[in-house]
């Protein structure tokens, strides 16, 4: 007996594939074995993706701790350190207050934030000199398996200047998921395309990256967009994060977290 997958997938096969008669045997189970293997994959990326959403669904209904503005409970985050040591950074080192953003380049959520919620970020706080903004790679691999590529790259057209113009094009643009797409995209910002090539090829900052995403790991972090926010510590030492938001919340969310550090 068939599964329901598996009747979906005969019937998909069955529909896409070019009439038998002009394919050889072997090349028919060629086909049909690639065909049902992208169709397992998109199951996967699907499901991968449900999953995400249900743990930010279920975020907004669980209790909130001491500390926490919006999102799930994680146990021992609100009081721990996190580094800022060669973490990107915008606005003034001295402002008395570091907003640090956790993130993954191709997670929905994230994108929605970095267009709707950090414009307001950038004019109200960033601008004015109360906030410093800190940007955290956190690919999430098991969600978005080419992500980390995208993060490589904001990070090459770092080393030429340009982290923040890539940062954003990152965001506003469709993803890109390999390096042809990264390069076409790096290439209007004004980045000289053949360093960047290279540093993407030499995996410069890959392992870089990973360090991070074992740090957020560590700290209990398993879901992006997180902004956690303490008092600016002394340059290149960890922050004690006091609030912290998960999730793209509504602006509100985020000034009522911050403001309230800002009182302190």
């Amino acid at each position: 007996m068939l599964t329901r997958f598996a009747t979906v997938a005969f019937v998909a096969i069955v529909s896409l594939s070019p009439p038998l008669e002009q394919q050889t045997p072997a090349e028919e189970i060629a086909a049909l074995k690639r065909q049902v293997q992208e169709l397992r994959e998109q199951q996967a990326q699907m499901q991968r993706e449900l999953t995400a959403i249900k743990t930010f669904l279920q975020s907004l209904i669980q209790p909130r701790q001491q500390g926490q503005a919006e999102g799930p409970e994680i146990p021992g985050l609100v009081g721990a350190a996190i580094p800022t040591a060669n973490e990107p950074s915008m606005g003034s080192a001295s402002a008395k207050v570091t907003v640090m953003e956790i993130s993954d380049y191709h997670c929905p959520f994230c994108k929605r934030q970095a267009q709707q919620m950090f414009p307001q970020l950038l004019t109200d706080y960033i601008k004015t000199g109360k906030v410093q903004y800190m940007f955290v790679d956190y690919p999430i691999a098991q969600l978005h398996p080419t992500a980390a590529r995208a993060h490589e790259a904001a990070n090459c057209a770092g080393d030429q200047g340009k982290y923040w113009e890539m940062h954003m094009s990152l965001f506003n643009s469709p993803v890109a998921k390999d390096e042809t797409g990264l390069t076409a995209q790096a290439k209007p910002l004004g980045l000289d395309t053949q360093a960047f090539g290279a540093c993407m090829s030499s995996g410069r900052h890959a392992s870089g990256i990973q360090a991070s995403v074992s740090r957020m790991e560590q700290l209990g972090i398993s879901g992006t967009p997180m902004l956690v926010i303490g008092m600016t510590p002394a340059p290149g030492q960890p922050m004690k994060i006091l609030k912290y938001v998960y999730g793209a919340q509504p602006f509100t969310a985020f000034k009522e977290a911050i403001d309230s550090v800002l009182a302190q």
